[in-house]
């Protein structure tokens, strides 16, 4: 996901998963050419949006633009 300074990750969400998991996370992730975290954050993003948890626009109204959501 690109970069958005008006919108800094600032919490930390952790979890435990066997080291068979983590392999194939790791795997999958430089598949991508992606960073773990950023390859877990893109997976939680989807499933949030997904499930109507998160939009996928953000509406800007005084400007009059639609933001895609990250």
């Amino acid at each position: 996901m690109p970069r958005n300074n008006a919108n800094p990750k600032t919490v930390l969400l952790a979890t435990r998963v066997t080291p068979r998991i983590k392999h194939i996370i790791v795997q999958l992730a430089q598949r991508e050419g992606l960073a773990v975290s950023e390859w877990l954050r893109n997976i939680v993003v989807m499933e949030l949006k997904r499930n109507s948890a998160l939009p996928a626009m953000i509406q800007v109204p005084e400007y009059g633009i639609n933001v895609k959501a990250e």
